[in-house]
């Protein structure tokens, strides 16, 4: 059974149900018809040029990312820069577009669960904000950073005794410099997250906080591929005639 935007848009809220948003967010179908019939989905972390042009290559109707278009509130399309050029190729595409950005953060599972599982971690608990804290494999700093650099394909920037015992791990992908008091009040020896300032970095490691600062993309990368698994399932689930794809374009390691 063939299905349309609009129906795949409401798959996609079953997964990351856009009633968990942020309200300062912008989720949703965000560009094309709800009507539009669907063949093939591309998923991916953004919308960016090569992954527009791999979504016309390889035959696409909709593409599905995690962060969105039109965040900071556009006032035209004019084609004098990279976003205006981007959206409006987009438009001419024909390709429809969707975006589950801090739904997909807060659901469950969500983007902290596939950064937790990327690491390793056990025994997971959900905590406020998203967060995800769990038992490391690892047992002192200088492995955590090293088995994280590895796990998350690129570099970390790590603040803390590389010679401290650690246990309880606590993650939190994309911009996560406000919640490391959270995650010591949860009792972790340590945090990873995507973006954190020095400072704040170096005061949470005085704290007795051992700080991963991993990258944006590359802790929340992890969750696209279960984005990708969770929606081709919910098609097959629904017998829709579908073919969900993670994009082969993103480059950020």
């Amino acid at each position: 059974m063939s299905a349309t935007v609009g129906q795949v848009l409401e798959l996609v809220n079953g997964i990351a149900p856009f009633e968990l948003a942020e309200e300062w967010d912008n989720v949703g179908l965000l560009a094309g018809s709800p009507d539009s019939r669907v063949g093939k989905v591309l998923c991916a972390l953004d919308l960016r040029q090569d992954v527009l042009e791999e979504a016309v290559r390889k035959g696409c109707q909709l593409i599905v990312t995690h962060h969105p278009i039109l965040f900071r509130g556009r006032k035209n399309l004019r084609e004098t820069d990279a976003e205006g050029r981007l959206l409006c190729a987009l438009v001419r595409s024909g390709i429809a577009m969707i975006a589950a950005h801090t739904n997909f953060d807060n659901a469950l599972p969500g983007v902290n669960d596939a950064l937790a599982a990327a690491l390793g971690l056990e025994n997971v608990a959900v905590l406020e904000n998203g967060m995800r804290i769990g038992d490391s494999k690892q047992t002192d700093f200088g492995m955590l950073c090293a088995h994280a650099r590895a796990a998350l394909r690129g570099p970390v920037r790590c603040y803390g005794d590389g010679k401290r015992s650690i246990r309880r791990v606590a993650v939190l992908g994309g911009a996560g410099e406000d919640y490391a008091s959270q995650a010591l009040a949860a009792g972790a020896d340590a945090y990873l997250t995507g973006e954190m300032a020095y400072h704040k970095a170096l005061d949470a490691a005085d704290n007795g906080l051992c700080v991963i600062e991993a990258g944006h993309a590359a802790t929340e990368y992890p969750a696209i591929s279960l984005l990708c698994r969770g929606l081709q399932n919910a098609a097959d689930a629904v017998q829709y005639d579908i073919c969900v794809l993670q994009s082969k374009s993103e480059v950020y390691f």
